[in-house]
């Protein structure tokens, strides 16, 4: 057992509080269980694409478009993006792109535009409010009349299937693609970047968000994400080296704060803050129904919504709960150091309170409800890590980190 080392003073954590919404075919209007794509509007309304349909989900309030009762010709949906004026711009797998206003529906597809392709994987909106398009058979861009298209024939890129798009700073565009590496285009100008010439840690990735200092990071299928900080300096996250649950990741989302929440193949949701704080949510230690997650969007209320492989559409908020530090130094522990034959003693302010042992990720590993004041726990009891030892009594709450 290592020495057990006690902090206190003023702590980024408090008690971890998960509220979960969980919406499907069987109590909801949602059409499908599938949810591919997800975007909250600047009405905080948030859209839904399923394998049956598009769904709007306003104030609580379900609105369901598909072929039979809207514009749409396919009930598919990949994509989904809004501009300044809040359309709404819809990718499909057969029936190429729709624009949305509320009332009137526009298609672009191979028959009547220059898209290369019905099969739309990504959208993205610029801050000129251009589209910019990924199909399987290349990368588009529409400025509302002119389409400007990068493929293999005419480009030279090594693969036209592309995942996803992001605006960066000075109107650089970074690119995701399967099996191509990636693509910074500024100015037009395309430029690829591959793992064998360019140390790209995988050529397939399926999400690209930027960050506040203008860095893309690339959510990969198999190596865990990754950043350029400069000058093609790549600098990855994965099992090997953080607390990832898995290298294979299907989606993710950079919020205003610099958070990331990462959906993965079968390991659930990742989240990690802008402290470098690390948390998994699964079906075993959480409400979340489905550790396959293919979809994620926040809106501005602070609701993260997930979109889920089988089991529909999740509302996740967290918060903290607010914990003083009146009575931090009045947590006594001891022996320091202790040894595996030790048993753990703390002192507690009094013995009107509850106790609760989380671990870095939320999750409660020791929990009691003490006659006396004095706390007696096993040193065996825990596995060498940090901490956070939670008191909630009848006039105080504190926190305090221990790390064994």
């Amino acid at each position: 057992m290592l020495p057990l080392l006690l902090s206190s003073g003023s702590f980024v954590y408090g008690q971890l509080t998960a509220e979960w919404e969980i919406f499907n075919e069987s109590n909801s209007l949602l059409p499908n269980n599938t949810i591919r794509c997800l975007e909250t509007d600047q009405e905080n309304n948030v859209w839904v694409g399923t394998d049956w349909g598009l769904a709007k989900l306003s104030n609580g309030v379900w609105q369901i478009f598909n072929k039979a009762n809207s514009g749409l010709t396919d009930n598919s949906i990949r994509a989904i993006d809004s501009d300044s004026q809040n359309n709404i711009w819809i990718g499909t797998t057969l029936g190429g792109l729709f624009k949305f206003d509320g009332a009137n529906w526009t298609q672009y597809n191979t028959a009547n535009s220059d898209i290369p392709c019905d099969f739309i994987r990504a959208i993205t909106v610029d801050s000129t409010d251009r589209i910019w398009i990924g199909t399987i058979e290349g990368l588009s861009l529409f400025d509302g009349s002119q389409w400007q298209n990068w493929t293999i024939a005419n480009s030279g890129i090594l693969s036209n299937n592309i995942t996803s798009i992001r605006q960066g700073k000075n109107g650089m565009m970074y690119v995701a693609t399967i099996n191509g590496g990636v693509y910074y285009i500024q100015n037009s100008v395309l430029t690829n970047y591959t793992l064998l010439q360019n140390g790209v840690p995988d050529n397939t990735n399926l999400s690209v968000q930027v960050d506040n200092l203008g860095n893309p990071w690339f959510a990969s299928a198999a190596q865990g994400f990754f950043t350029d900080v400069g000058n093609l300096t790549w600098m990855v996250f994965n099992v090997a080296n953080s607390p990832l649950p898995s290298n294979s990741l299907k989606c993710m989302i950079l919020d205003k704060d610099q958070n990331f929440f990462i959906g993965t193949h079968l390991s659930g949701l990742v989240i990690r803050t802008n402290n470098n704080d690390w948390r998994n949510y699964t079906k075993t230690n959480s409400l979340l129904p489905d550790n396959q997650i293919l979809a994620l969007s926040k809106d501005s209320s602070g609701n993260l919504w997930i979109g889920t492989y089988s089991e529909g559409l999740v509302r996740l908020k967290e918060g903290y709960l607010g914990l003083g530090e009146s009575h931090a130094e009045e947590v006594n522990i001891s022996p320091v150091p202790a040894r595996e034959t030790d048993e753990i003693r703390l002192i507690l302010p009094n013995a009107n309170c509850s106790f609760n042992i989380l671990d870095q990720l939320g999750r409660i590993v020791f929990s009691d409800q003490p006659k006396t004041n004095s706390i007696l726990i096993p040193s065996n009891s825990l596995v060498p890590g940090t901490y956070y030892i939670v008191l909630d009594g009848n006039n105080f709450k504190t926190t305090k980190i221990v790390i064994i």
